[in-house]
């Protein structure tokens, strides 16, 4: 069996509840990695996963790095405490190493205060026994390796590299939200965000559907799929909005139209969302990025919900949020061409600058409610 030693941050920070944290984020590892026939467990120091010495390094190094919760971890080989294990353990990490050095350093603790020898006299004897196997040099500021022995009770552990995962919560241990999966580059990051904050997620797509192709409805689907693997299971709700869009394009002035477009699918995000237990909505707007996005449109727009409108990049630059989209994998999906339904009937001149009062005078001869009962009728469940 070979182990991985995983570490956390901000869960250590909890107070009496800490316990169930750890236990959501056991409950994580252990879905991540189903069918590896791993065994997590923790201990006073973190969690350590056992796995088969069949399953490739490279697997669990790509399924850790993407749970929330996890800050960093390692793989390691286990040794017994004794420094002539110790050695015999740390050569055969060196020969297994795949990283060049010139240059090392040895990085020693321990947890196990009654060991014979300290933690820099297990860096003089282990670091001259790799300078004479090696021909490295010691080098304490800016070794091109570090190698790490932990010793705890009964067993040590080697390892040479530390891994980066994701950091903040566990998903499962904030409330559940609804994020409006748009297909562009922001949603999909915006829900990221909220996974991150130890949030579930469902995902909403408004489509427009047959007035304009397909593509939007299909780019949400691949979308929904792709950020799937942060949680136990994920509805996507594919909404058809070309009867709230003649509606509104029938009896709203052409400057108002995508507000009011925003302000339909707010209302009918929030029906859904009471149906599907979510707590909160969460979109992808960022200050000024489009014309609906202006200050007074984001006002405009939330003022027809009292439930919580999330907007984790609200003062995010694009180029950031572009990133990010590539570092979680969901930017090639993003930037396929498609036909979504708020460019279908866009005036010359939307307004930049609205208000709730004026937004509700052109909607005065529309039926909202019936109009979100209809939408909600027609609605499209796919789970994932």
């Amino acid at each position: 069996m070979k182990t991985a030693i995983v570490r956390y941050h901000e869960i250590a920070l909890k107070g009496h509840n800490r316990s169930w944290f750890i236990n959501t984020l056991v409950e994580n590892i252990n879905r991540k990695l189903y069918g590896l026939k791993a065994k997590v467990s923790r201990d006073d120091s973190g969690i350590r996963i056992k796995y088969s010495d069949t399953v490739p390094n490279t697997e669990i190094i790509e399924k850790l790095s993407t749970i929330f919760g996890i800050a960093k971890f390692k793989l390691v080989e286990t040794s017994e405490i004794e420094i002539d294990s110790l050695i015999k353990t740390v050569k055969k990490v060196l020969e297994e190493n795949t990283l060049p050095f010139n240059t090392f350093k040895l990085n020693s603790n321990r947890s196990n205060k009654s060991y014979p020898l300290t933690s820099m006299e297990l860096n003089e004897r282990i670091g001259a026994y790799v300078e004479k196997l090696t021909g490295g040099k010691v080098d304490l500021s800016s070794p091109d390796l570090t190698i790490t022995v932990d010793i705890r009770e009964k067993t040590a552990y080697v390892s040479l590299k530390d891994y980066k995962g994701p950091g903040g919560l566990p998903v499962g241990v904030s409330a559940h939200v609804a994020t409006l999966l748009s297909g562009g580059i922001d949603s999909p990051v915006a829900a990221f965000n909220m996974f991150k904050r130890g949030c579930s997620n469902s995902f909403i797509h408004f489509h427009s559907f047959p007035m304009v192709d397909a593509s939007s409805r299909e780019k949400a689907i691949k979308l929904a799929k792709s950020l799937s693997v942060n949680q136990k299971k994920s509805l996507l709700y594919l909404v058809p909005f070309v009867d709230i869009q003649m509606e509104i394009i029938a009896k709203v002035q052409a400057s108002y139209r995508v507000i009011a477009y925003r302000r339909f699918m707010v209302r009918v995000a929030e029906a859904i969302a009471k149906i599907d237990g979510a707590s909160a909505l969460v979109t992808g707007e960022s200050v000024g990025q489009v014309a609906s996005q202006t200050i007074e449109n984001i006002a405009t727009i939330g003022s027809v919900t009292n439930m919580p409108i999330f907007r984790p990049l609200i003062a995010t630059n694009k180029s950031e949020i572009i990133d990010q989209a590539k570092l979680i994998g969901t930017y090639d999906v993003s930037i396929q061409p498609d036909e979504d339904c708020c460019s279908l009937f866009v005036p010359a001149n939307p307004a930049t600058k609205s208000t709730p009062r004026k937004a509700e005078l052109y909607e005065t001869g529309i039926d909202s409610k019936d109009l979100v009962n209809k939408t909600i009728d027609n609605l499209e469940i796919l789970e994932f």
